[in-house]
């Protein structure tokens, strides 16, 4: 899933008038037409030359100087100076983030708001068809794997946290959406393919092997996907298609553990060590491929890769899961059992458990690079750039700024470094090349007013 640097790239960004350079700086870059080039009233401006370096967001223990990037002097001898954000430190063109026109969410209010009614139209008809005391206890056996699972989800998120509004969307859309269409379509599309292929099985178990691994994933599929077109800025890499794979399918997954538990009250217990405990991450692991296909496309150059990848991605999600409904259909002893759940369930959630890993750390590896693009005309210090890149140097640069009071702003340092990092990237690809140039002008500009408040409460305490 390696996704290979394109060419051509995006010219350096180019250094502010009057910057002290950091170091010589590599050969230019011919300038791409479209590729966000810098407009050349940015090197005017007064107030955007080579920053300080933050206190104690210098270099980390461990990290050692990259090739071509030694000792900076233009940073090495600076003690650090309070920046206060002035009218001048704005880029000609730029509006300020708080009076920027805020983007359209209408995808997102749609999916809350079908998703929701769907969600609570399947909760209300589970009361009608089981007793209300049982759709109660199986709504808070249901908060168990929503909550540990939830709360892994937004560990892998952490990197650059996705929007939370957009998040519940897609939630709901597995939740809603997905489960209505699944339940009114599952029991037809599996008994009519079973007919069709002359395999002979009855409508239950077609409807398990065939239909619902068919219509469950092209329904959640069909809710990333439309992430990923509509809201392409937001889906910048693997790791975000997984993010909002595994939320559309923990929506769908809580929905129907709802209605697992509730229609068979009288084994809720044992249904609940089952689906909860032993197999929480089933639909997770059907569904994460195809987000992290759309993943993938999204750091193509062709815009229509996903035509193919998506698929592919698609079919995996369905071959899991007719795997493990149809040798659940099938098992007929308890050994059968501990292999199907071992071989298809854990096993598969390990391998995916390791990938989610490695592409945390890909994305570090993205965000350094971009980010060192902005190193030689003095945006950012090589001690900025590999702090920004490591998870441990943001946590330490955070319990630093806790102590000064800083913490909000220091985070809003890194997660808008980070976010320039994917804008940057974007104009690699080309794919948003007119948006991610605005939004790489305008996270410049945060970038420093984020930076100047973390020097401005950092004065008082050191005496800078």
């Amino acid at each position: 899933m390696t996704s290979p640097e394109p060419a051509p790239q995006p010219a350096p960004y180019a250094a502010p008038s009057g910057a002290p350079q950091p170091g010589p700086a590599p050969a230019p870059t011919p300038a791409q037409p479209g590729y966000g080039v810098p407009e050349p009233g940015y090197a005017a401006q007064p107030g955007y030359g080579a920053q300080p370096a933050l206190p104690g967001y210098g270099a980390q223990p461990g990290y050692t100087a990259q090739p071509g990037y030694g000792a900076q002097p233009a940073y090495a001898a600076q003690p650090p100076q309070p920046v206060a954000p002035s009218p001048a430190m704005t880029l000609p063109g730029a509006v300020p983030w708080a009076t920027q026109r805020k983007r359209p969410i209408v995808l997102e209010i749609v999916l809350v708001v079908l998703g929701g009614l769907l969600a609570s139209a399947f909760v209300v008809l589970m009361a009608r068809v089981a007793s209300g005391t049982a759709v109660g206890v199986a709504v808070v056996l249901a908060l168990v794997p929503l909550v540990t699972i939830g709360a892994l989800i937004m560990w892998v998120d952490r990197w650059e946290p996705e929007p939370r509004f957009l998040l519940v969307g897609a939630f709901l859309w597995g939740g809603g959406v997905a489960v209505a269409v699944a339940s009114l379509l599952n029991s037809v599309v599996g008994p009519g393919l079973a007919g069709a292929l002359g395999t002979g099985l009855d409508p239950g178990t077609a409807s398990a092997v065939l239909g619902a691994p068919i219509v469950e994933e092209a329904m959640k599929g069909l809710g990333i996907l439309l992430i990923f077109l509509v809201r392409r800025r937001e889906f910048n890499g693997p790791l975000d298609g997984a993010v909002y794979g595994a939320v559309v399918a923990l929506g769908f997954s809580v929905v129907e553990d709802v209605q697992y538990f509730a229609l068979n009250a009288e084994d809720m217990g044992m249904i609940f060590v089952m689906r909860a405990l032993l197999s929480p991450f089933g639909h997770l692991v059907y569904s994460v491929p195809m987000g992290i296909a759309l993943g993938i496309a999204s750091r193509r150059r062709s815009k229509a890769a996903w035509l193919w990848l998506f698929p592919l991605g698609y079919l995996a999600a369905v071959a899991l899961h007719m795997g493990w409904n149809g040798s659940l259909s099938f098992a007929s002893s308890f050994t059968d059992l501990v292999a199907i759940f071992v071989l298809l369930n854990w096993l598969p959630l390990a391998l995916l458990a390791g990938i989610a890993i490695w592409l945390r750390q890909r994305e570090q590896h993205v965000v350094g690079r971009r980010l060192r693009d902005y190193v030689p005309s003095g945006w950012l210090s090589e001690a900025e750039v590999q702090a920004l890149s490591s998870m441990q140097a943001c946590r330490a640069a955070r319990r630093w700024a806790a102590g000064v009071g800083a913490k909000p702003a220091m985070r809003a340092y890194q997660r808008t470094a980070a976010r320039l990092a994917y804008a940057r990237q974007d104009l690699y690809t080309g794919h948003v090349a007119r948006r991610a140039r605005q939004d790489e002008a305008h996270l410049l500009e945060e970038l420093a007013r984020a930076r100047a408040e973390v020097m401005a409460r950092a004065t008082p305490r050191h005496g800078y």
